[in-house]
């Protein structure tokens, strides 16, 4: 059996519609998707450090402006001085954004809060799957990209990343385990016992 072309009839990115048009947000490379699937496995992502993922992950880019300023006193709003009574400057960066689906956004007048959660869906998208990413699109998530709390809203048909078994005690733990249980509780869980023993099954 040959197998048809995956780009031929696949298509991996994500469509998100907002305000009757769709934005298209292309899927990263395998080195960045990689990396982002980490940043969701090791939890570092927050408030401080997402915007600049969500930028990348909207395709763009920080355009720097660097210009030099006079330093004011936060009391008289003033210049500051030097020793030579001459105002003291700095450099400061007054660049922006630009480029890809942001700018494709902001040019049609999206705002600032719908930008955002449609870049936490890109990255959540990449970072944990897309059935996720449409709960997150749909129900929303804390302001920063933490784990969404989406007990009992996946598919029924979705067996997500289940947990491990737990393991089964040993010997002296259920030893040590019965020991704590009072009489009452132990002459329960042995009538309980022997009933379903004494019950015949269900005759089809």
């Amino acid at each position: 059996m040959t197998f048809q072309d995956l780009r031929e009839f696949h298509d991996p990115d994500l469509l998100l519609p907002i305000g009757g048009k769709e934005y298209r947000i292309p899927q990263p490379d395998a080195a960045r998707g990689l990396e982002i699937r980490q940043l969701f496995a090791s939890d570092v992502l927050n408030e401080a450090t997402e915007l600049e993922h969500i930028m990348d992950i909207l395709g763009a880019v920080w355009v720097p402006d660097v210009r030099s300023v006079h330093v004011l006193s936060p009391i008289t709003g003033l210049p500051e001085l030097d020793d030579d009574g001459e105002p003291i400057v700095e450099e400061k960066d007054f660049g922006k954004w630009d480029g890809g689906v942001w700018s494709e956004m902001v040019e049609a007048g999206i705002t600032w809060e719908e930008i955002m959660h449609a870049g936490r869906t890109a990255m959540i998208d990449v970072g944990m799957g897309r059935v996720v990413a449409e709960t997150h699109w749909v129900n929303g998530m804390v302001p920063s990209l933490g784990l969404p709390d989406i007990e009992g809203q996946l598919p029924e048909n979705d067996p997500g990343n289940p947990l491990p078994a737990e393991p089964e005690p040993n010997r002296a733990a259920r030893r040590a385990a019965e020991k704590k249980k009072g009489k009452k509780q132990r002459q329960a869980e042995k009538a309980a016992q022997a009933m379903k023993l004494l019950t015949p099954p269900d005759e089809d």
